[in-house]
């Protein structure tokens, strides 16, 4: 029977997509059209080792080739049907047969090269590339080694991977930074500065924000949905008072809350009661640019958002906060839902003394087609 080529991705536009190629004779039917870069073929490579090169008639695709075995290759090339089908076709005329994929049920480099498709920065989009070569399933490789050999360390190195998801969750949905302050402070100018266009109208009309304002940005590669807030103050305005309850919903959901106050006016009552609200958000002590009013015992950061300064120290400040201890590259994340369930079974499972309970978990995880 020849080998199957199944198309792994999701149908439309994207940054990647991956073509898996199995059965006998797979490594040996990509070998027939595939160019690499360093004109050394295919069957030179080591199994797991990504090799450049192109496919396809004419100038062809660029593309990445990672053979597990003889009868299992993968594909990566640029997303987009044109792309896409060029490879096919090349390796159905190789002697392969097309077949459909099941969407439902993807290995970890499958759903790693989806949500490189929806990674909007390169440095999550580097990470995400990690797992999609290998660095995920090479760790949990090694925890099922640990596993069967009923090593003491195997609770370590699940504890240690469980613990990367809360960066690893993040790389496509980002965080969420709020401005948050009383009317007329800067917040909305704050915003504007920060993403480097106005985005929120500012006025020196108190309350002019009635409604959270957000916007998709990123601080040191790591993306962040900024969002300028209704001023936090009490009003009979019903717009407004609205507004005000609608900024609380998204403060209390943000990674991170950005405290502005307005340096050039006295502090006030409504000032100290939301340094006591948010105890653990940076101080911004805008206007700056303004002769100063008050210099309470307050760790406080200075800036003009009118200006622009501190604005760019003040980003940097933003990413290292929501990151404070980046991972290497090439490391291990547990990037996506499933992956935290089936390693939170394998843990209960081996705490519990089920050593090939938890074995079988970890194959279900590495092998959903199965």
């Amino acid at each position: 029977m020849p080998p199957t080529v199944a198309v792994l991705t999701a149908d439309g536009v994207g940054a990647v997509a991956v073509i898996r190629i199995a059965g006998e004779g797979a490594l040996r039917a990509v070998a027939e059209v595939f160019r690499s870069i360093s004109g050394r073929t295919l069957d030179y490579s080591a199994y797991s080792r990504p090799r450049f090169g192109r496919i396809g008639d004419g100038l062809g695709d660029e593309v990445v080739v990672v053979a597990a075995s003889d009868e299992d290759v993968e594909i990566h090339c640029h997303g987009g049907t044109a792309a896409v089908a060029l490879v096919v076709d090349s390796l159905v005329a190789a002697g392969t047969v097309r077949e459909s994929a099941s969407p439902d049920l993807l290995s970890i480099a499958e759903e790693a090269a989806e949500d490189v498709a929806h990674a909007t920065t390169l440095r999550t989009a580097s990470h995400l590339l990690d797992q999609l070569i290998g660095a995920l399933e090479a760790r949990v490789r090694t925890i099922e080694a640990a596993i069967s050999r009923r090593s003491d360390e195997a609770i370590g190195l699940i504890e240690g991977l469980l613990a990367t998801s809360s960066l690893g969750l993040r790389l496509v949905e980002g965080w969420k930074v709020a401005i948050a302050g009383r009317p007329n402070v800067g917040k909305s100018r704050l915003l504007n500065a920060l993403a480097g266009f106005d985005r929120s109208i500012v006025s020196p009309t108190a309350g002019t924000t009635r409604d959270y304002v957000g916007l998709r940005t990123a601080f040191e590669g790591w993306p962040v949905e900024l969002v300028d807030t209704a001023g936090l103050r009490a009003s009979v305005d019903p717009i407004e008072a609205a507004g005000v309850e609608r900024a609380h919903a998204v403060q209390a959901q943000a990674d991170l809350v950005l405290l502005v106050l307005d340096g050039s006016q006295p502090l006030t009552d409504e000032d100290r009661e939301l340094i006591a609200r948010f105890p653990d958000a940076p101080i911004l002590k805008n206007k700056c640019d303004l002769p100063t009013s008050w210099n309470a015992d307050l760790s406080v950061t200075e800036i003009s958002a009118e200006r622009g300064d501190g604005i760019a120290e003040l980003a940097v400040a933003i990413g290292r906060t929501l990151v404070p201890t980046p991972p290497a590259q090439s490391s291990p994340l547990l990037f996506r839902k499933r992956h935290v369930r089936a390693m939170q079974s394998v843990h209960a499972l081996v705490q519990n003394g089920d050593w090939l309970g938890a074995v079988e978990a970890i194959q279900r995880m590495l092998r959903p087609h199965s």
